[in-house]
């Protein structure tokens, strides 16, 4: 079933469509020196309008105290199929929420009928963990600095300290890198600072993204697949750049990857 209303979309005014396919087959990989061998041949490629959500965050300064508000977008056709805590990261695009949309006529999308709450859930779910993480990294933030600061810490080039406390030492200096990486990471996908707290997050407008998916056939027989984010980008490489969170989802989870070929 395809969706023919207007849309809100974000695209590259540059995308040259008409040289396109030529442009894809020039980056079909090459081995050798001089006169190159190909090692793979552009089978199939696709311009898609792929659906995202965009999420209104209300967020509170820690610091000072202000209330605020950011938005970031996450990919709305592959959030139920992505499981894992922190592969979910990779679902959102933070620099989109800078773009202005325009409505795109012409074009067909495929109907889009995931759950919102489901969405919302999930998000939620997101940002429930990263309240737990900032109020684990500020927990342990202090211990460690006690514990660093102890007299004997001071002295441990001449005195060694025993293999008890070094190894609580570095237990949290382990347990701390993994909150605080995470809280930096959300930070970047929801437009925030890792001091800011999020006290709520709304799913709300569909926008679709131009994304440029191409997929090339190898001497042996096996498929390689290459995706370019096209909204916010330049050229084909800054796109290809952005295409890298979407092509590990399609990595790490086939369901992501058969999804994109079906539409393709």
């Amino acid at each position: 079933m395809k969706e023919n209303d207007l849309a809100k979309g974000l695209k590259a005014d540059w995308l040259d469509k008409a040289n396109l396919e030529a442009n894809l087959t020039k980056n079909a990989r090459t081995i050798g020196f001089g006169k190159k061998k190909p090692i793979e041949v552009l089978e199939r490629y696709q311009i898609l309008y792929r659906p995202f959500r965009r999420v209104n965050l209300d967020i509170t300064d820690a610091r000072i105290n202000i209330q605020s508000q950011v938005s970031s977008l996450i990919d709305e056709e592959l959030i139920g199929k992505v499981q894992d805590q922190n592969h979910r990261l990779l679902l959102w695009r933070p620099k989109y929420a800078t773009l202005e949309s325009a409505d795109i006529e012409g074009v067909e999308f495929e109907a889009v009928y995931t759950d919102v709450d489901m969405m919302q859930s999930i998000v939620d779910d997101i940002l429930e963990q990263r309240w737990y993480a900032q109020t684990e990294d500020d927990e342990m933030g202090p211990k460690l600095k006690r514990m660093q600061a102890d007299p004997l810490s001071a002295i441990a080039v001449i005195v060694p300290r025993s293999p008890g406390g070094l190894r609580r030492e570095q237990k949290l200096i382990d347990e701390r890198m993994e909150s605080h990486a995470y809280v930096l990471a959300t930070s970047l996908v929801t437009n925030c600072s890792p001091k800011d707290i999020i006290t709520s997050a709304k799913v709300g407008e569909r926008i679709y993204a131009e994304t440029v998916i191409a997929e090339y056939l190898k001497n042996d027989g096996s498929r390689r697949l290459v995706i370019y984010e096209t909204p916010g980008a330049k050229t084909m490489n800054e796109a290809l750049k952005a295409g890298h969170a979407l092509s590990r989802l399609c990595e790490l989870y086939a369901e992501c990857r058969n999804v994109l070929l079906k539409m393709t």
